[in-house]
C-alpha cells in the first residue's frame, strides 16, 4: 500500500507512513522480507500436526508445548504459541474417544436343532446383607429349546470365570456350533476368543447398541427379573443362588413357553426324542432334563 501511494503521489517515505499510520521500522522490516504471518502459519501447522497425531491425542496445550520445546522444534514464548493454538481452534478439541466397534448385522433366527446355538448375557443386581454389594448373574441358554443352561451369581465375573462356566456347560451339554453375545469386555476378551478357536465354536457378536439382535437371552433376562429377582430381597450370595436354581427348575420343567407352542423344554424333548446333543467327541447324548448349577 505504501509503495502504491509512493508511485501515485511521489511523497516521501516518512510522510506516507505518518498518513497511513505505519511505523517506519515495520515498513522497512517487511520490505526486507520479514513476514510474521508466514511464521505463524508454520507454527500452526506444527501444532496441528502434533495435536492430531494418534500418540498425542489426549495431550493438552502445555503437554504439547513442553514436548516440542524438549524436541528442539519450538523456541517461541508460550504466550505467542497459545495465541496461535487458539487461532487454529486446537483449544476446542474434544477429548479422544475409543473407536467404535463395527459388527455385521445378525438376524435373530433361532436354530432348528437343540444345542446348535447358545446365547449368553449378564444381569446385575444387589445383595442386601452385611456387605450390600453388587453381584452379576450369568445366563447361558440354548436358543433352540429355550432352555436355561446356566444361571449363577458371582461377586464379579471375569473372562477367566466365564470360560470356566462354559467348560462346565460343555461337560454335560456338548459343544454348540456358535455362541451369541454382545460386545461386553468379557465377551471380546482374548481368553474367550482362544476358547472358541480351540473348540471350533463361532462367536456371533451383535451390533453395538442393538440388543434386539440377541433378543432370546434378553427375554430370558426379563423373565428372570420379573419372576425371581424382583420377588425377594436377597441377604446372601448363597440365598440368591438357591433361588436362581429353584427358578431355573420351574423355567425349564414347568413354565409354558409361548415360542415353543406353550409347552416346556421338557415336553419338547418328549415330542422330539430323536434330537441328540452333539459333543466334542462326535458322540450323542439324549437331551437331559436335569438342570445344573454350581453353587458359589
Amino acid at each position: 500500500m505504501i509503495d502504491t501511494v509512493r508511485s501515485s503521489l511521489g511523497s516521501s517515505e516518512r510522510r506516507r507512513c505518518r498518513v497511513l499510520g505505519f511505523r517506519r521500522a515495520t515498513y522497512r522490516s517487511r520490505k526486507a522480507g520479514h513476514r510474521p504471518e508466514v511464521a505463524d502459519e508454520e507454527l500452526a501447522r506444527l501444532l496441528r500436526r502434533t495435536a492430531t497425531d494418534e500418540r498425542y491425542l489426549s495431550w493438552g496445550f502445555w503437554k504439547i508445548y513442553h514436548y516440542l520445546r524438549n524436541q528442539g522444534k519450538l523456541h517461541d514464548n508460550h504466550k505467542r504459541v497459545y495465541r496461535i493454538w487458539r487461532a487454529a481452534g486446537l483449544n476446542l478439541r474434544r477429548p479422544p474417544r475409543r473407536k467404535r466397534l463395527h459388527r455385521k448385522y445378525r438376524d435373530l433366527i433361532s436354530p432348528d436343532g437343540v444345542n446348535e446355538g447358545w446365547a449368553m448375557d449378564f444381569v446385575s443386581d444387589w445383595v442386601v446383607g452385611p456387605t450390600k454389594k453388587q453381584v452379576r448373574i450369568i445366563n447361558v441358554m440354548d436358543e433352540g429349546s429355550r432352555r436355561a443352561l446356566w444361571t449363577e451369581a458371582h461377586a464379579s465375573i471375569s473372562a477367566r470365570k466365564l470360560v470356566e462356566v462354559l467348560d462346565q456347560v460343555v461337560d454335560y451339554r456338548g459343544l454348540p456350533a456358535y455362541v451369541r453375545c454382545d460386545n461386553g469386555p468379557e465377551f471380546i476378551s482374548h481368553q474367550l476368543r482362544t476358547w472358541a478357536t480351540s473348540n471350533g465354536v463361532e462367536i456371533k457378536f451383535i451390533q453395538p447398541g442393538k440388543p434386539t439382535q440377541n433378543g432370546l437371552i434378553e427375554r430370558l433376562n426379563k423373565t428372570l427379573r420379573s419372576e425371581c429377582i424382583n420377588q425377594t430381597w436377597f441377604e446372601s450370595m448363597a440365598q440368591l443362588n438357591a433361588e436362581l436354581q429353584a427358578w431355573s427348575q420351574v423355567y425349564n420343567l414347568v413354565r409354558p413357553h409361548q415360542s415353543l407352542g406353550h409347552i416346556t423344554p421338557r415336553r419338547l424333548r418328549n415330542r422330539k426324542p430323536e434330537i441328540l446333543l452333539s459333543t466334542g467327541s462326535g458322540l450323542g447324548e439324549v437331551y437331559n432334563s436335569t438342570w445344573r448349577c454350581s453353587v458359589v
